[in-house]
């Protein structure tokens, strides 16, 4: 179990120092997009491959319907994670560092991505309960974040960016030596040695550092299934809290310096993109190929029992206990299904408290309730 937890962590840390130099690469490949555009797009697609990853390997590591369980429980985690922490997370840094009481939420970001993403979580729910894990469900899912990139791009992409943002620029770094950059993994430190970043750096950075993340998702789904054996807790629920959190790492280190620099709207968005290519995209693309190469319509269990899988189903026994006729329409969704509700119902109260009021203390430590009780809720169905 230690062992387990000490690679969780050293993944993690991996995770989050490759990002840094991700956020180097990436601001300065998209230096030509305008603010709003490069949160919900660049930055949600390339911070959150992790999840996609981690999705990947999960389906191709355990198969069927165990493998999506684990990878899907990834991708809800880190949903709720990304809009109800990495928004609170940036107010308060901004709040302590600068003293701001308010930390500004965009209503047109709210309207557009908050009222699409609700739309892909709903759309993802109505798949799940009428068709299952589809082939339909994985390439509508993929046509939704098309047609998200479209509307972006038409919406936001009107207003001309000033000479200063054309211009290459030189990054300063503290002058450490090889052996504590590397302990740090900075990889664009390393590349770059006091020299100018240019495209070709950024994209080298941009590979390198995606290939250590990519390492470090393949290791922590590795570690994520052996913890759930080792401490004999439901492996929906490790990967929902652990594996989650551990891939949002990129996307909170990328809005927090977003907000820093004043860029609320990029900051603010990156966390609704990031959801949208997560459902879209981490739980479509990885669906799609694997119904492909199995030659399937239909993602299924190899399990005749009905048994509990990794949290993947409810027994008929259970259901069959209970007179109540609440718990036995709650009892036959599986916790794949009810997980797609609850993502539903909390997030829809979240986003009318960015859309009607700017966060401050006490509105963040409400949102911040509000995931600890989505967290405790998974908790009591994985048992």
């Amino acid at each position: 179990m230690i062992i387990s937890l000490i690679i969780i962590i050293i993944c993690s840390y991996l995770i989050w120092k490759s990002s840094a130099s991700f956020d180097i690469a990436s601001s300065y490949l998209t230096r030509n997009l305008n603010e709003g555009i490069k949160g919900p797009t660049i930055n949600a697609i390339a911070s959150s491959l992790p999840e996609l990853l981690i999705s990947f390997i999960f389906l191709f590591y355990i198969g069927d319907l165990e493998g999506f369980s684990a990878g899907y429980a990834t991708i809800i985690g880190s949903s709720i994670f990304n809009i109800a922490i990495i928004p609170t997370i940036s107010f308060f840094i901004i709040f302590y560092k600068k003293g701001k009481p308010l930390f500004p939420t965009d209503k047109d970001i709210i309207a557009q991505d908050g009222f699409f993403l609700i739309i892909t979580e709903i759309i993802l729910l109505i798949g799940l309960f009428l068709g299952g894990i589809s082939i339909y469900l994985a390439s509508t899912l993929i046509i939704l974040y098309c047609i998200y990139i479209l509307i972006v791009f038409k919406k936001r992409n009107k207003k001309s960016l000033s000479k200063s943002s054309k211009n290459s620029h030189r990054i300063k770094f503290d002058d450490h030596s090889i052996i504590k950059k590397i302990l740090n993994v900075n990889v664009a430190s390393l590349i770059l040695n006091k020299s100018k970043l240019n495209t070709w750096k950024a994209v080298l950075i941009l590979i390198i550092s995606l290939s250590i993340i990519s390492i470090a998702c393949k290791e922590l789904v590795v570690s994520s299934e052996n913890l759930s054996k080792q401490l004999n807790i439901n492996l929906f629920f490790i990967t929902f809290l652990i594996a989650a959190v551990a891939s949002s790492i990129p996307d909170t280190i990328l809005s927090i310096k977003d907000a820093k620099n004043e860029k609320y709207k990029d900051a603010f968005s990156n966390a609704y993109g990031s959801n949208i290519f997560d459902i879209c995209i981490g739980i479509g693309l990885p669906v799609l190929i694997y119904l492909i190469i199995n030659d399937q319509t239909l993602l299924t269990t190899n399990n005749t029992n009905n048994e509990i899988l990794y949290g993947a189903s409810v027994t008929a026994e259970a259901i069959s206990t209970h007179s109540n006729p609440f718990f036995t329409f709650f009892a036959s969704f599986d916790i794949v299904l009810f997980s797609a509700l609850l993502l539903v119902i909390f997030s829809i109260p979240i986003s009318l408290i960015y859309w009607f009021k700017d966060l401050n203390y006490k509105r963040s430590l409400i949102i911040i309730s509000l995931y600890f009780c989505f967290i405790g809720i998974v908790y009591y169905l994985s048992l």
